[in-house]
């Protein structure tokens, strides 16, 4: 359960390159929104499609009002990004829809682990979960901006 509770909190530190690039990159209407669009299907889970498209059109608001390229549009963007794919990947199915997730797991063994998640993830844990991905989705962005800085810049 705690690889579950824990895997927003890696890709919040490390997809934070790749956002980073397209958004610096790529200074045209649109393009964060493509990266949420693919994304989001790969995650297959309609909650997480949902919310990571929705955090795209956040984003191309905040870039189009601050600036496309724009370092702080690009951190906060990422970083509610990553708050709302956390709750579309773990807190939406580990901790409101666990019972229905954890029926369909039963075959290949996986109704335990989702159920321990659940039940941390329906305390403070998913308080902590989010002010964690929070803490790493800044860190991914700065990490981001960094590599981008050092490695791509014109």
């Amino acid at each position: 359960p705690i690889t579950i509770i824990l895997m927003p909190v890696f890709f919040a530190l490390l997809e934070g390159i790749v956002y980073f690039i397209i958004g610096t990159k790529v200074k045209k209407p649109g393009a964060i929104l493509i990266y949420s669009i693919v994304r989001a299907i790969m995650g297959g889970y309609l909650p997480y499609i949902i919310l990571f498209i929705l955090s795209g059109v956040i984003a191309e608001l905040l870039l189009w009002k601050m600036g496309y390229g724009n370092a702080k549009a690009l951190t906060v963007s990422y970083v509610i990004n990553q708050v709302m794919a956390a709750f579309g990947s773990t807190i939406i199915p580990y901790a409101i829809a666990a019972k229905a997730m954890a029926d369909q797991m039963v075959t290949d063994g996986r109704q335990d682990t989702i159920l321990a998640a659940s039940e941390m993830l329906q305390s403070w844990v998913s308080v902590a979960l989010v002010a964690g991905v929070i803490v790493a989705a800044f860190i991914g962005a700065m990490i981001g901006k960094r590599i981008v800085k050092k490695h791509l810049a014109a």
